[in-house]
């Protein structure tokens, strides 16, 4: 899961001056990193607060990290450094089929980490393996369930629901916001960084000269 931020800036490269396009490269790198950053901040305060419930504040700044652009590679990257493919799924949705014989879908009885993994004793191959079993509810619904209480208070708690296959709704907007944030940014970006190489440059040349 990432974005690609790339420039293609030869039209404005065209009108430079040979002083000038000198100073692209440089200009331009600087500019993705920048801009990279940017879409990074707004997925991290923004977009992934918006399509989850957040326990752990921490965990989208950890996940998503920036890959800087240099002047031989002027690409720089937003990815998921963590490399959750459900986190793909929930940027793209679709269709998800089980491995075995059935997708475990969680019910709201299963309490995520503050990292969004479902505890170890709380997946379904453990359950199974502990006090859950599977069954079918009135409805004709397979769940993996478990027996909570004794005696009259002994009651049915259902952890997972049983499905052949899953749809997968589309609820993180990464690759939407991301783009619009690039396309926003870059050529703000572009034109601070580019003005401040070529100050540098030009002082780095009057240097030259009065030696």
């Amino acid at each position: 899961m990432r974005i690609n931020v790339k420039s293609n800036i030869s039209t404005f490269a065209k009108a430079m001056d040979a002083f000038g396009k000198n100073q692209i490269p440089f200009a331009t790198a600087n500019a993705l990193n920048s801009t990279a950053f940017d879409v990074r901040k707004q997925i991290v305060d923004d977009t992934y607060p918006k399509s989850f419930t957040v326990r752990n504040k921490r965990f989208a700044s950890t996940m998503f990290r920036v890959e800087k652009a240099n002047k031989r590679n002027l690409t720089a990257r937003v990815f998921d450094r963590l490399g959750r493919d459900y986190m793909t799924t929930q940027a793209e949705g679709g269709m998800k089929r089980p491995r075995g014989s059935n997708i475990a879908i969680p019910s709201r009885q299963i309490k995520r980490t503050a990292s969004g993994k479902v505890p170890k004793g709380k997946q379904p191959r453990n359950v199974l393996g502990g006090k859950g079993y599977r069954t079918t509810l009135r409805s004709g619904q397979e769940v993996i369930a478990e027996q909570t209480g004794r005696g009259a208070a002994r009651r049915q708690r259902v952890l997972y629901l049983l499905e052949k296959i899953a749809r997968i709704p589309k609820r993180f907007p990464f690759y939407e916001d991301a783009n619009k944030t690039a396309g926003r940014m870059f050529d703000r970006n572009f034109k601070k960084s580019f003005a401040f190489a070529k100050r540098t440059a030009q002082r780095k040349a009057k240097g030259t000269l009065g030696t």
